[in-house]
């Protein structure tokens, strides 16, 4: 029993991503995208001048990427336009992508856990509904590197030591 459960729910998932992928997004799913993206702080990186700006950026450079770019121990890390990015993704690769990103600082790729798959279609509709704009953003640089600024320079401090247990 469980495993038919388990059968008709990937059939029902995988119809709606193909119906949502077929379909143009509704207003309400890219104003709930529109939401996503900014309670999820997207911008504050991915969109150049939006912390410099209070939080406000013109439509033709949102997303566009380049924002904040950090430099650690992990090398240099410049967020991705996400504007030309998702136009290279179907919806079904965009919700597989959240579900197993593993990124680089300072990208918080743990909070995708949090959202449903109708969360992640109502960004990528959103995303999408901006249009291509800009260039892509610069690549990795690994560590030891010359990078490209404007970046911010993380300073961590060392891991905490490790205290043997007493007995």
């Amino acid at each position: 029993m469980k495993a038919v459960l388990t059968l008709a729910a990937s059939a029902l998932l995988a119809a709606f991503v193909h119906t949502a992928a077929a379909a143009p997004a509704s207003q309400k799913s890219i104003k709930h995208g529109e939401f996503l993206v900014g309670y999820g702080n997207c911008n504050d990186c991915h969109t150049p001048g939006w912390a410099q700006n209070g939080g406000q950026a013109p439509r033709d450079v949102l997303l566009t990427g380049g924002g904040f770019n950090f430099q650690g121990p992990w090398g240099t890390t410049y967020p991705p336009n996400l504007r030309l990015y998702f136009q290279n993704l179907t919806l079904k690769q965009w919700i597989q992508k959240a579900r197993t990103l593993k990124a680089r600082p300072a990208m918080p790729w743990w909070t995708f856990r949090y959202l449903s798959d109708r969360d992640l279609a109502d960004m990528y509709a959103y995303i999408r509904s901006l249009g291509p704009a800009g260039k892509p953003a610069h690549d990795w640089v690994p560590p030891g590197q010359d990078a490209p600024p404007p970046y911010l320079k993380l300073v961590l401090p060392p891991p905490p030591q490790v205290q043997p247990a007493e007995h």
